[in-house]
């Protein structure tokens, strides 16, 4: 447990509460997409009984495909780059004019304005450039979650409830590992949360998903599907009771339901279940998400926020397949993935046997056309 030893070995002014008293919700784009849908968000959040809550939120819908999106105009030398970001900055302006008035609206649209010229001077150089660094285009796509939860914390401070707004870029601090995976450095995020939370006391964070920083304090990312890293990453770091990652379906279904017609939302699922699933094709988590929260036997609930009657698919250590009476329930297998696009490629010839290598040269292949192999079978 060398997390908790550095946790508890940081002593600062004001010592960071851990443990159950701490919930974790996650708010993805579908979720925070509207003005209304941010209210929705707010109330759920205010309403939450937790002693504590960390809430993280990802870009509106669709946000963070434009930011890229905006680049890749830049990069183009397309100057329609310039249009793009404007509309992008009116989706803001109009939801915030919706949700906030006098001193908050104001405050709020000096600090969009303020970025948004920043990025027109960086997507400017991108586009003169003809190239954009991996660091710029993290630095430009993470705003997308600073302007959502600056205003979702706006609003959940109008209606009444205290809270503070997390840049997540000042806590999270991550190594990359590969183009597309980064890897958590649990021991400094844990010194950097302590030091967050000495300047920065309340009972409910509003914190960006998706951004985080490198060890040399460099803009980076969690890649894609990251707030529900961010999500996990945050739950560990405080040994949350419980991590609620809210979406628009009402769990984890026993099959594609598109193509299953029969298919049923699954009550629980173990760690391993989940990950298997996701491995196979299902859209549970992506299996990195698990990993975090894991250690600690923190449950995560996937729930609606469209359907709040539903209790969701709650995945946790064990997932019994007892009923309320003990008795071993009929159905062993909890659900069923389905990979499309799969091509299954046999190799075959005389100068395979015995042949040390011959493995090594087809999986390098394969490697180089950056394909992912889901069996191997000799």
């Amino acid at each position: 447990k060398l997390l908790d030893v550095l946790l508890d070995g940081a002593v600062e002014d004001v010592q960071q509460p851990k443990g159950d008293t701490w919930s974790i919700h996650k708010f993805g784009g579908t979720c925070v997409g509207t003005s209304d849908r941010i209210r929705n968000v707010a109330n759920i959040i205010v309403n939450d009984s937790s002693e504590r809550k960390l809430v993280v939120v990802s870009a509106m819908s669709k946000v963070t495909d434009a930011m890229y999106d905006l680049i890749n105009k830049a990069q183009a030398r397309d100057d329609s780059y310039v249009a793009a970001l404007d509309a992008i900055l009116e989706k803001h302006k109009s939801a915030a004019s919706d949700l906030l008035q006098d001193d908050d609206l104001a405050d709020f649209l000096a600090r969009v304005h303020q970025d948004v010229s920043n990025l027109k001077a960086m997507l400017r150089a991108i586009y003169i450039a003809g190239h954009a660094t991996e660091s710029f285009s993290d630095f430009v796509v993470g705003h997308g979650e600073l302007w959502s939860s600056q205003l979702l914390s706006a609003l959940v401070r109008k209606i009444g409830s205290d809270c503070t707004c997390m840049d997540t870029r000042e806590v999270l601090v991550v190594n990359p590992t590969s183009s597309n995976q980064v890897d958590p450095d649990y021991s400094e995020s844990g010194q950097r949360l302590q030091k967050w939370f000495s300047k920065n006391q309340s009972n409910t964070i509003i914190a960006t998903g998706f951004i985080a920083t490198t060890p040399d304090n460099i803009p980076t990312t969690l890649k894609r599907d990251g707030s529900d890293f961010s999500a996990a990453i945050m739950g560990a770091l405080l040994q949350a009771n419980q991590v609620t990652i809210w979406t628009d379906v009402d769990g984890v279904y026993s099959a594609d339901p598109r193509k299953v017609s029969e298919a049923v939302i699954l009550e629980t699922l173990s760690y391993q279940e989940a990950w298997e699933m996701s491995y196979f094709g299902a859209n549970v988590l992506h299996p990195r998400t698990i990993i975090p929260v894991m250690n600690y036997d923190i449950p995560i609930v996937i729930r609606n926020i469209f359907n709040l009657s539903a209790p969701g698919t709650k995945i946790c250590r064990d997932a019994s397949l007892e009923d309320d009476e003990g008795q071993a329930l009929g159905s062993p297998v909890k659900g069923f993935a389905t990979i499309d696009n799969l091509a299954l490629i046999n190799v075959e010839g005389t100068g395979m046997a015995g042949v040390p290598g011959t493995a090594s040269s087809i999986f390098g292949a394969v490697k180089e056309v950056g394909a992912n192999v889901v069996m191997i079978s000799q």
